[in-house]
């Protein structure tokens, strides 16, 4: 069921970036970080809450977590997956696609519009499945850029602005938290993981190219 209440979900808040020892960036979740995770709730355009399992149980899917809905460096990636990823495609491999964000479920009807997405994107506000997948780093370091970024710092804010605005993004929600970083995933079917990739660096989602590969679609 949605949230009936008006409430928004919880928020973690972050004084000071977190920088883990342990972090890697290529390690295969364990059976037990798997299980855990698939269990966490994440939440769906509609605010209907559903395990996070539930996405990836019954067919190989990979799993994109983006930054915060404001990123522009994270529009880049989506503009990224949309030129260069069919549904069709994926779907005749037997793959499906979802992307994870951690902000407002309220944002994410608007975000879809501008990327013309038909992939389905859900959000984890609490950042509990990203924790529990490994993604514990947070800093705002921009680190070497990303083939497919497309934007400069100034060019790609006034982007993300004119996006807005077309689309009728809720301004007023919350877009996540900055710092958080992301990574890919390819999961499923059952609860495996066959291919990790988190990020170190704010631009440095892997190519969706390189990930569509990995999930083994030509």
């Amino acid at each position: 069921m949605g949230r009936q209440d008006g409430q928004k979900p919880p928020y973690l808040e972050f004084d000071e970036p977190l920088d883990d020892d342990t972090f890697d960036q290529t390690r295969l979740p364990t059976l037990t970080e798997l299980e855990e995770a698939a269990k966490l709730p994440v939440i769906s355009e509609s605010g209907v809450r559903v395990p996070f399992g539930n996405l990836w149980q019954d067919k190989k899917t990979i799993v994109c977590f983006i930054r915060h809905f404001w990123c522009p460096l994270c529009q880049d990636y989506m503009f990224s997956i949309s030129q260069n990823v069919s549904a069709q495609v994926l779907d005749s491999a037997g793959v499906q696609l979802v992307i994870v964000s951690n902000g407002s479920y309220e944002m994410i009807k608007a975000y879809r519009r501008i990327f013309r997405s038909p992939f389905a994107l859900y959000t984890d506000p609490t950042h509990n499945v990203y924790n529990a997948l490994g993604m514990t780093l947070q800093t705002l370091e921009k680190g070497p850029k990303g083939t497919y970024i497309r934007h400069g710092m100034i060019g790609g804010i006034g982007w993300v602005v004119v996006n807005a605005v077309k689309v009728g993004m809720p301004v007023w929600k919350e877009g996540g938290e900055i710092s958080q970083l992301g990574g890919e995933f390819v999961m499923g079917p059952g609860v495996t993981c066959s291919w990790a990739h988190r990020m170190r660096y704010t631009r440095d989602h892997v190519s969706i190219l390189k990930v569509v590969e990995a999930a083994g679609v030509d």
